[in-house]
């Protein structure tokens, strides 16, 4: 697995959003492997699912970003642990960055129904392995939950996205942006697409002007990342040669 990764961090020609593809789809397979090895050894693999999230959600695993998993199950299974740590170990044994959780669909609609961050990560959860019910319910019921309440997602939303601007600054500006967080970067196409589900914002055309930029600023990530060797998403003056070329 570590070699095929690489061989796909480094093979040529690709755009960012190919590669980030091509290494969500390498890590699908490996997962699901692991996962369906778990739990067959324990019988079988019903009232449990797996299920991907935030960026790797969207299959946009950069070199260096994070796993973000999911390991729902219905609360009556008990071997939920055992299949957690034939799961997360193998990922840390590989040197890969983690960030998991083990919840009932109960459990995390109730910690969506309240927390900014954990209702936009489940708008972007995206299926693995196990039971499928399980992750189509909760991503039905967590986008239910983010259009019931528009005022409030909104108004929080509009809210992370300002500090954020005050925090990075512009991204076309900055001699060193960060490509993520700043004004007019990746994360703010994010936040337009989250607040697009409750309030018409774009007009006719502006999806297809957004992808483009939005596939630029994903190409200077990917590239920074297998230049760097390290994750991060601002763009340092000595490793701007690099990225370029």
């Amino acid at each position: 697995f570590k070699d095929d990764r690489e061989a796909v961090i480094d093979a040529p020609g690709h755009s960012g959003r190919e590669r980030a593809r091509a290494l969500s789809d390498l890590v699908d397979a490996w997962l699901i492997e692991r996962f369906d090895g778990a739990v067959g050894a324990l019988g079988g693999r019903a009232g449990m699912a797996l299920a991907s999230t935030r960026g790797y959600g969207r299959r946009e695993l950069a070199p260096q970003s994070d796993l973000d998993l999911l390991l729902l199950h219905d609360g009556k299974v008990t071997s939920v642990g055992q299949v957690a740590d034939q799961l997360w170990y193998p990922i840390w044994d590989q040197g890969l960055k983690l960030g998991h959780a083990v919840r009932t669909p109960k459990e995390t609609l109730n910690l969506a129904a309240d927390d900014l961050d954990t209702a936009t990560t489940l708008l972007q959860i995206r299926h693995l392995a196990g039971d499928a019910s399980l992750t189509e319910h909760v991503g039905e019921q967590a986008l239910a939950q983010w259009r019931k309440r528009p005022k409030k997602w909104l108004t929080e939303l509009h809210q992370g996205v300002a500090a954020r601007h005050a925090q990075y600054g512009e991204v076309a500006f900055l001699l060193e942006p960060d490509l993520k967080e700043g004004r007019g970067g990746l994360r703010d196409v994010h936040a337009l697409h989250w607040a697009e589900l409750v309030h018409p914002l774009l007009h006719g055309g502006d999806d297809a002007v957004l992808t483009r930029a939005y596939d630029t600023l994903l190409d200077v990530r990917v590239a920074l990342h297998r230049h760097t060797g390290r994750a991060g998403d601002r763009l340092n003056l000595q490793d701007q040669d690099g990225v370029a070329a």
